[in-house]
């Protein structure tokens, strides 16, 4: 098995943090580099390709729960790729 030995923020998930966390947090400021910290540190811990389970809406993609929110990962060779941040409240997500 492959062994993960990079984790890549694509544009559209480092906007969909952004967004996401604006839109939560506005007026909380700590509680949004909390969050964010909370959401980052759990993409350093993918180490398998298929250590996480594949997303129930977007099965080309493999997710972590951090809190509300799913990250959305795809892997290549020794590279996950974070694709997107969304969150799992209804009505609060930033998927396109």
């Amino acid at each position: 098995m492959n062994k993960i030995t990079q984790v890549i923020w694509t544009r559209q998930a480092q906007k969909a943090l952004k967004d996401v966390l604006e839109f939560r947090y506005k007026d909380i400021p700590i509680a949004k580099r909390i969050v964010r910290q909370d959401i980052i540190d759990a993409t350093k811990t993918i180490s398998f390709p298929k250590q996480y389970q594949k997303d129930i809406y977007f099965p080309q993609y493999r997710k972590i729960t951090v809190r509300d929110y799913r990250i959305l990962y795809k892997s290549e060779e020794h590279i996950a790729y974070i694709m997107n941040v969304v969150c799992s409240k209804a009505g609060k997500s930033s998927e396109k």
